[in-house]
C-alpha cells in the first residue's frame, strides 16, 4: 500500500512540469526520465533514486517555466514541493521498515507528522511569497548576478539546515 501511495505521488510529481503549457520535448524527456528513475527507486525503496527523480522533476519544472514564460503561479510550485516532501518521506519510511509489518497506528502517526511538516512548509511558502512581492518590485531593475547571488545564499542556508537536520538524527541500527 505504501508503494502504491509513493507511485501515485511520483506520477503527480512528474505531471507537474507537463502541466505548464507548452510542454517542450526536453521537459517531456526530463519528466519521463524522472518517472523511470523514481519508479525504480520506489520499487527498490531507494531514497537516493527517488531524490534524483525529484531533482529531475524540479529541473523539468524550472525549464518548463522558462520556456513557457507564464506569470508566477505559487500554488502550483507549493503543491510540487509538498508532493516532493511527501514522496521522499514515504520512501524513506518504506526503506527503514522494509519487510516489517507496520501497524496502522504507526502509519497514522507518521502521516500526521508528515502532514504537519507539509503544512508548516506551505505556511512558510505563503509567507515568503507575500514577503517577496515587495522585494520583487525592488529587484525588478537588478542585474542577473544580484538575483543569482541572492538565490545562491538561499540555497546555502537550505543545505545548511538539511545538513543540521540529518546530523541530528540518531545512530542507524
Amino acid at each position: 500500500m505504501m508503494r502504491l501511495a509513493a507511485m501515485v505521488l511520483l506520477v503527480v510529481l512528474t505531471a507537474c512540469p507537463l502541466g505548464v503549457q507548452p510542454s517542450t520535448p526536453p521537459v517531456t524527456w526530463l519528466a519521463t526520465a524522472a518517472l523511470l528513475v523514481g519508479g525504480v527507486g520506489v520499487i527498490a525503496w531507494s531514497v537516493p533514486l527517488v531524490t534524483a527523480a525529484g531533482s529531475l522533476v524540479v529541473i523539468a519544472y524550472a525549464l518548463a517555466l522558462v520556456v513557457a514564460g507564464p506569470a508566477a503561479e505559487p500554488l502550483a510550485a507549493i503543491a510540487l514541493g509538498a508532493a516532493l516532501v511527501l514522496v521522499l518521506a514515504l520512501v524513506h519510511l518504506g526503506a527503514r521498515v522494509r519487510g516489517a509489518v507496520v501497524g496502522a497506528s504507526v502509519i497514522a502517526a507518521q502521516a500526521r507528522q508528515w502532514l504537519a511538516v507539509v503544512g508548516l512548509g506551505i505556511v512558510a511558502a505563503v509567507a515568503l511569497t507575500a514577503a517577496a512581492a515587495p522585494l520583487g518590485v525592488a529587484l525588478r531593475g537588478a542585474t542577473l548576478p544580484v538575483v543569482v547571488i541572492a538565490a545562491a545564499l538561499g540555497a546555502v542556508v537550505t543545505v545548511g539546515g538539511i545538513i543540521a537536520l540529518v546530523a541530528r538524527e540518531g545512530p542507524r541500527l
